[in-house]
């Protein structure tokens, strides 16, 4: 049984791998294109803001800019997959990071604006929640720097 010859295949498995790697590159251009398409409409959506700056525009300004900071930060490791660079995680702690900041600066808005329509003081009742989730934000933040911190700082990449 050793000495027989290996059956050749159907198909050329070599080339339908090339194909197969090629498709997958084209997919991941096409995403990283559509993710920049994203980016851009946001901003050039948020750019009629800046002309009427007041606080609910202005706070929307600075959630849509926040948001293409994601959006950009999704394309890093689509670009480093494209120059078969090892995979990283520190863009996706990065988008954490981001995301956290850019839900507290919401809750805080959302409060300021709901407090000063109300004209009075807010209860303990309706803080609570809100301290909750901001709390909740800042210790996500913080584990996800501690995260970044040590992988920033371990030379152990994992290979794509």
């Amino acid at each position: 049984m050793e000495n027989e010859p290996k059956k050749p295949y159907f198909l050329n498995v070599r080339m339908l791998r090339q194909v197969l790697i090629g498709v997958d590159d084209l997919l991941h251009f096409a995403v990283a294109l559509v993710l920049a398409l994203c980016g851009i409409i946001f901003l050039a959506r948020t750019l009629p803001n800046l002309l009427h700056p007041d606080v609910s525009t202005l706070l929307q300004v600075l959630n849509d800019v926040l948001l293409v900071l994601i959006i950009m930060e999704l394309m890093w490791p689509i670009i480093r997959f494209l120059k078969r660079e090892p995979f990283i995680l520190n863009p996706f702690l990065y988008i954490g990071i981001i995301s956290c900041v850019r839900r507290i600066l919401l809750i805080e808005a959302e409060h300021s604006m709901v407090g000063k329509a109300a004209g009075h003081e807010t209860s303990w009742e309706a803080l609570w929640p809100m301290l909750t989730e901001m709390g909740a934000n800042v210790v996500i933040i913080l584990v996800l720097a501690i995260a970044l911190r040590l992988v920033g700082s371990s030379p152990a990449k994992i290979e794509a």
